[in-house]
């Protein structure tokens, strides 16, 4: 319903005058024809001419009333707009405050997983590393490959909950999944992975995860110098991928360093 504009506000009044006119005038020509017929003017005849001026009576006070339900159903409209902004600026706001806290996070995480000890003890250090990666992120099971900077051959270096009944395996860049992410350097996260492709350990007996991720190690100079392959029973998130492609780049600058 459109609401009455300033000029349309008026139209009930002047309807009322001209009723209030009209009925002047069928009351005169009433009156008129009483007198020259040589009649007294009855109560039905003044009744009669007052009918248009009470209907229009009773449509001004209708249109009074419809006037004033639509302003304050305009009023309401307009507080709940301001309402619905007011929400809306404050959504906002969080979920702004929300992606910086996020970033926050990712440094505050990354301190928790990259042990502080030296990296002297390279299978020491990764194991630390894993470990930190389970708690903080809730893997099953992790393996950390080292490049071997003669042979250009990445190496089994650590693991976490690894089995294993034959030597870990080892890759070229572009051979198997994890040689084509230390080739492209780019993450990849696998859902539904083969039945015993990884296999754990526990005092409930054997289960096999379904959810892994492959992240390459990269040095300050833009080489891959290591892989970590990380697997858990959860999916992982888009959160998860950035935690370690972060922590990708952050170990490329330890190990790059213990390495020169």
């Amino acid at each position: 319903m459109k609401p009455l504009n300033p000029s349309n506000r008026f139209v009930p009044i002047i309807v009322l005058l001209l009723l209030l006119a009209s009925s002047l005038v069928v009351f005169s020509l009433l009156y008129n024809m009483a007198l020259e017929a040589g009649q007294k003017v009855s109560g039905w005849t003044i009744v009669l001419s007052l009918i248009p001026f009470l209907l229009g009576l009773w449509f001004y006070f209708i249109s009074i009333r419809q006037r004033n339900l639509i302003d304050s159903l305009q009023a309401q409209i307009e507080a709940l707009k301001l309402q619905i902004e007011a929400f809306m600026k404050s959504q906002k706001k969080e979920s702004s405050q929300e992606v910086r806290k996020e970033v926050v996070d990712y440094k505050k995480l990354l301190e928790k997983i990259i042990p502080i000890t030296p990296t002297d003890d390279i299978a020491k250090y990764g194991e630390t590393l894993l470990a930190n990666i389970a708690k903080t992120v809730e893997i099953v099971q992790g393996q950390l490959y080292l490049k071997d900077l003669q042979t250009e051959v990445f190496r089994f270096r650590a693991g976490y909950a690894f089995f294993s009944e034959t030597t870990p395996p080892e890759y070229r860049e572009g051979e198997t999944l994890a040689g084509q992410v230390a080739k492209n350097q780019k993450l990849i996260n696998i859902d539904n992975i083969p039945e015993g492709y990884i296999t754990i350990l526990s005092g409930l007996g054997k289960g096999s995860p379904k959810h892994l991720i492959i992240a390459p190690i990269i040095s300050p100079d833009n080489k891959t110098i290591g892989i970590m392959e990380l697997a858990s029973f959860k999916p992982f998130g888009i959160e998860h991928e950035e935690l370690f492609s972060l922590l990708g780049r952050k170990l490329g600058e330890i190990f790059n360093v213990n390495q020169q």
